[in-house]
């Protein structure tokens, strides 16, 4: 009767448990960095999944009712979240997270974006004025962007600084490791030729100097065609190509017709935290790709 009483005590306490803060982050890379250094600290809620093209999400009442309880909002920017983020920030209840904000963290904002294009026009597709917003696959840029939440985190819950800073360097110091390995691991894909579906494994690939000589879609946003398709395949019998690259959320349809009919592998690439059962971190994410991305080279 008395383990059952204690049982039941702890049961409430966890569930009763108050947080220190809230963090509203856009998509799951952003709250797997965010729980590395806010570790049982928080309450870190990511508005979208793996499963998920962030460009297309809705403005939902749920969305709305979680930013209204958010200390800090991480963020990619870049305009990727641009359909949705500012209708539900327009509804928090803070001045700092609304746009301006000091408590509003755009990841794009503490980088060095790439393909950044030399004219805006509709013509070209969803194009974004202020160069491609998928920063978070060059672990680079997820060091640079984890200081920034870390700094925020210890101004915000001053009590707990010491406790972020450390984290965070804990973090820091075991990616900086990985990132060794993981570039020697990867000296065999430099180099190599690659088809993606969308530009949003482009930071990968330059950080892992692969090249991308074609994507799927013929212009960002527009659905891949049979002409388009056709000009692919075209382009694979001058060219050797290593693989075809799709994310989780996207058609495997066009992929899938270029392989059977150019003879090249197609993989899906996870792309972020839970893009496939191998994937539940940071550094699941970088090691599986390089991996998928091997065998496809191997086979």
């Amino acid at each position: 009767m008395k383990k059952f009483i204690l049982f039941l005590m702890m049961a409430t306490l966890i569930a009763t448990k108050a947080f220190a803060l809230n963090v509203f982050t856009c998509e799951p890379e952003w709250k797997s960095l965010t729980e590395e250094i806010t570790k049982d600290k928080a309450d870190v809620y990511s508005a979208t999944n793996a499963t998920q093209d962030v460009h297309y999400i809705q403005a939902k009442p749920s969305l709305i009712a979680k930013i209204r309880k958010a200390d800090m909002v991480v963020c990619s920017g870049a305009d990727l979240e641009i359909g949705w983020l500012p209708l539900i920030l327009k509804k928090a209840g803070s001045a700092k997270i609304q746009e301006g904000g000091e408590n509003l963290i755009y990841a794009a904002n503490y980088v060095q974006t790439i393909e950044k294009p030399t004219r805006i026009d509709r013509a070209d597709g969803d194009v974004h004025p202020n160069g491609n917003p998928h920063l978070h696959l060059n672990p680079y840029n997820v060091l640079k962007v984890g200081k920034v939440i870390a700094d925020k985190l210890s101004e915000i819950d001053s009590a707990n600084a010491n406790f972020y800073a450390q984290n965070y360097n804990d973090f820091a110091t075991k990616m900086r490791e990985k990132i060794k390995t993981w570039e020697q691991k990867a000296l065999a894909l430099k180099g190599t030729n690659v088809i993606t579906n969308h530009k949003n494994m482009s930071y990968l690939f330059d950080w892992l100097k692969i090249k991308t000589i074609g994507t799927l879609e013929p212009k960002p946003g527009i659905p891949a065609t049979s002409k388009h398709l056709n000009e692919l395949k075209s382009i694979t019998e001058q060219n050797k190509v290593a693989f075809i690259a799709y994310a989780p959320f996207e058609s495997a349809k066009p992929a899938e017709w270029l392989s059977a009919n150019s003879g090249i592998k197609a993989i899906i690439l996870p792309y972020t935290i839970g893009g496939n059962k191998e994937t539940n971190s940071l550094f699941d994410l970088y090691q599986n790709s390089i991996d998928l991305m091997l065998n496809a080279t191997e086979e």
